[in-house]
């Protein structure tokens, strides 16, 4: 049995912002706010394509530089139409330097209502409170649509947003024992 419940979230919810650095906070804060001003159809352009993908993760930050702004504006525009959950994973990993986990957060992005982040620690934290039975390295396409599934379940049950979820997995794994006493 899934063992996440509200206090659970609240908790370490404050043990994530506890934690947060100001660098990844107002870079998200920052991407957030440019696309959610962006006409619909959502899209990344270039240079938010580049950071969000900086932000996630450096690794793969020069290839994923390579792709140009057009292809970048009319794929990210086209997965965001895409009614599919996994057609929209697909459509995000043709382009250079995107896979599962670039691609989840960029999803993220575009609809924060429908999509966590496809994170190793929250990955992680889900098998230890026993809400997902696959290895916290398991990338796949097939997982991640078990994760979309299982957070949107989780989340709706609980009675929060998909990110506040996420960061109190987060801050479940990454910091673990040694945070709880501190915010207690």
């Amino acid at each position: 049995m899934c063992d996440v419940d509200a206090e659970f979230v609240r908790h370490w919810g404050k043990v994530y912002d506890a934690n947060r650095g100001s660098y990844g906070e107002i870079e998200e804060n920052t991407i957030m706010d440019w696309v959610s001003r962006q006409p619909e159809p959502k899209f990344l352009n270039k240079e938010y394509f580049v950071r969000l993908g900086r932000w996630k993760t450096p690794r793969y930050n020069d290839t994923r530089k390579a792709n140009p702004e057009k292809t970048i504006i009319e794929v990210t525009r086209l997965a965001y139409q895409m009614q599919d959950d996994l057609s929209k994973l697909q459509t995000l990993i043709i382009l250079k330097g995107v896979g599962v986990a670039i691609a989840s957060a960029i999803l993220y992005f575009m609809e924060p209502d429908r999509y966590a982040i496809f994170d190793y620690h929250v990955r992680n934290a889900l098998n230890k409170k026993h809400c997902w039975n696959r290895g916290k390295d398991d990338d796949t396409k097939q997982a991640w649509l078990e994760y979309v599934n299982i957070t949107r379940r989780l989340a709706a049950r609980i009675g929060v947003d998909l990110r506040t979820l996420e960061k109190a997995l987060l801050a479940y794994d990454k910091y673990g024992d040694k945070a709880s006493a501190a915010c207690s």
